[in-house]
């Protein structure tokens, strides 16, 4: 893979964690599922399933929320394998979520991915959500299904990113 390939493939990956987002705040399940790969793994805190699967939960839950939420990617770090076919990478994430009453929950986690290019598209083969942080602390969005960060050996992400 060549320089030009190398950044193409990182800006391909890019967009489509922001596509993600964008999918997610603006209630859009077919964006979501578009960054998907039809086969993929989606460990979303309890969730186990496919984008789409995930997709079609999520969209109605957003949708039930009194408000609209807010979801964004920093820090994206992606690592292409040799090949050229698939990359692993780790997002942080800032999210606001709505509350029922009026408040607004904030979390910060880590998008941990493995993307694939398959028919000449980058999407999520495989996503684990990791939460690092949640303000009001435990209760106000239920969070007990996801794991935790962690320092050093101790975090999901050691060893994925190089």
């Amino acid at each position: 893979m060549d320089l030009i390939e190398q950044l193409a493939a990182e800006r391909d990956i890019r967009r489509a964690l922001y596509h993600y987002c964008r999918g997610v705040d603006r209630g859009d399940a077919n964006m979501i599922a578009s960054v998907y790969h039809d086969n993929a793994d989606e460990n979303h805190g309890p969730f186990r399933g496919t984008g789409r699967e995930f997709a079609a939960m999520l969209v109605p839950l957003m949708d039930s929320a009194k408000g609209v939420g807010g979801h964004h990617v920093t820090n994206i770090l992606i690592d292409l394998h040799p090949d050229g076919l698939a990359a692993n990478s780790e997002s942080y994430f800032i999210a606001f979520h709505p509350l029922d009453d009026g408040q607004c929950a904030f979390v910060t986690g880590r998008y941990i991915d493995r993307f694939e290019q398959r028919g000449g598209a980058w999407k999520i083969a495989q996503r684990h959500v990791i939460i690092d942080s949640d303000t009001p602390p435990g209760g106000a969005i239920a969070l007990d299904g996801y794991p935790r960060g962690g320092r050093r050996t101790d975090d999901f992400s050691h060893g994925w990113i190089a």
